[in-house]
């Protein structure tokens, strides 16, 4: 057989069991034809063939991002970008709404993302009445780097049908100064607030076009969707996909930020939907939200908050109803997972697991936890056990590690986002992003992963430091167990997609700490390029 494409000389890193490195893969119909030495594999050359000469320098499976929001990512590239250090102040934010504001219809919204009140002058949030100065034409709605914390002005509130009286939702907290409404919304009060501020099935489907450019270009092949606006971003998500308007494959959760457990039970009710689908597009697990945010900081934890004794976060749900839908989602058949970031929720989900994997026993559920950021000595040998299956963001230590050390102490973050310990005790942990919260460049994760340094240069938690393969092993192979597609993707070898990224550099040769340096050059999908980085 003649190949379509050979790659050769080149530092071929093909994440199988034994971990090989070869110089050379050749790839006809889409598929891993063969991978080995560059001699041998040039015998499967015909004119016809493309041949890459990648100089010395890495191929790689196409990187899997476990946990990334795309609707919302591709949102925030048609919102204001507030984002430190492009934006420090409250007074920069306003200027950026005012200007928006000309060019915007009135009554039409203003969205704005990415602010950190850490770090803008005065460590505080935009208000109500900040927001008013900046316009009081249009709702406007800024969303914290966290995604579970928004500042409204008085119009978005309206809209929302919000006032001094509203009581908190449980699981949120409508800001309030003495009584009146202060325009901030905390988890579930702010999830809420997404109904008001919907995007149009026209905006949404840009949104998908515009995330999925920007992810191939970072070398991302595979998608889990962590969800965010329901049903309507689910039959979005997939006709786009099955009309080849989206390139990535996509895992989706069954998640949205709108009204969740009547989302979920839709699903349950109707007895379908776990493992639908195709290598294209797949339903993933049912998604629970039960706690807060690292950086909010709102994270649940079993201690408090080294910054302030008298807050140890946010419980979304109770036991009792993380127990009731774990298990009814477990007996249906469906892999099921949940936000849980503080070691207080970690241990609510992996309670609610064990009682459910008692109840009704089975074999290589690979039930999941997002972020799982926080664990402990009691925690390591239960997930094991258990075989779930964590979903790490070391990402989130280099934008959110200065603050972490302020929230939770050294103790603590020592230990979050745990991935020497996972692979330690044996236990198959993923990479993400969790994009639009942080970078959804995965060689930045990868870079966290090995160096765990954070945005101002400071070394964090370096106990729990992984090799270059390790922390490539997570955005691959590993992220393709989480799914259940090993067969099929997550490494270069015979009969696997074509799923793969050249690197601008070896990055089994480059200096460690130089990672971040490192760019994609081309980004293959089902043996096509779809992303070619010019000089």
């Amino acid at each position: 057989m003649n190949a379509d494409i050979i790659f050769y000389n080149g530092e071929v890193i093909t994440m199988d069991a034994a971990d090989s490195i070869v110089q050379a893969v050749a790839v006809k119909d889409g598929l891993i034809m063969a991978a080995g030495a560059s001699g041998q594999i040039k015998m499967f050359q015909s004119p016809d063939t493309k041949m890459i000469d990648l100089a010395g320098r890495s191929l790689v499976p196409g990187f899997i991002d476990s946990h990334l929001h795309m609707g919302i990512l591709g949102m925030n590239t048609m919102s204001l970008d507030l984002r430190y250090p492009g934006v420090k102040s409250i007074e920069e934010i306003k200027a950026l709404i005012r200007e928006k504001a000309k060019t915007t219809p009135k009554g039409e919204w203003i969205r704005g993302w990415g602010y950190d009140h850490s770090k803008l002058a005065g460590n505080r949030h935009p208000t109500k009445d900040d927001l008013d100065d900046a316009s009081r034409d249009h709702p406007v709605i800024v969303t914290r780097a966290c995604s579970h914390i928004s500042a409204h002005n008085s119009l978005s509130l309206e809209i929302a049908g919000i006032t001094d009286g509203t009581p908190n939702p449980e699981g949120g907290i409508i800001g309030r100064d003495k009584g009146k409404l202060n325009g901030l919304m905390f988890e579930n009060a702010h999830m809420n607030m997404t109904k008001a501020a919907l995007p149009s099935e026209e905006e949404l489907r840009l949104a998908f076009r515009n995330a999925n450019e920007l992810l191939i270009s970072e070398g991302v092949t595979g998608v889990h969707d962590a969800g965010g606006y329901g049903q309507m971003q689910m039959d979005i998500l997939r006709e786009m996909v099955e009309s080849g308007a989206i390139d990535i494959k996509i895992y989706a959760m069954l998640f949205s930020f709108i009204d969740n457990l009547s989302y979920i039970n839709s699903y349950i009710e109707k007895g379908c939907g776990a493992g639908e689908g195709n290598a294209k597009f797949r339903i993933g697990p049912v998604k629970l939200m039960i706690d807060g945010s690292s950086s909010g900081p709102t994270a649940a934890t079993i201690e408090p908050y080294t910054s302030n004794p008298n807050d140890s976060g946010i419980m979304t749900m109770t036991q009792k109803e993380i127990n009731a839908y774990i298990l009814r989602a477990h007996k249906a058949g469906y892999q099921v997972t949940s936000h849980a970031v503080g070691d207080r929720a970690v241990t609510a989900i992996v309670d609610a697991i064990e009682k459910a994997m008692m109840a009704y026993p089975a074999e290589n559920r690979r039930h999941r936890i997002e972020h799982c950021a926080m664990t402990n000595r009691e925690l390591l040998p239960r997930i094991k056990k258990l075989g779930i299956v964590p979903i790490a963001q070391p990402v989130f230590l280099y934008e959110f590690g200065d603050g972490y050390m302020r929230n939770y102490g050294k103790e603590r973050v020592d230990n979050m986002f745990a991935c020497r310990s996972f692979f330690d005790n044996g236990i198959v942990c993923a990479g993400s992003s969790d994009s639009p919260i942080t970078f959804s460049n995965p060689i930045l994760g990868i870079h966290s992963a090995v160096n765990r340094t954070t945005q101002t240069g400071r070394a964090i938690s370096q106990g729990q430091k992984v090799s270059v393969l390790e922390a490539l092993r997570m955005y691959t192979s590993n992220g393709a167990w989480a799914s259940f597609e090993e067969k099929r993707k997550g490494s270069i070898e015979k009969g696997k997609a074509a799923d793969l990224a050249v690197l601008s550099h070896s990055l089994l040769k480059h200096n460690p700490d130089r990672i971040s340096d490192i760019q994609v050059d081309m980004t293959i999908i089902d043996g096509r390029i779809r992303f070619l980085r010019l000089p």
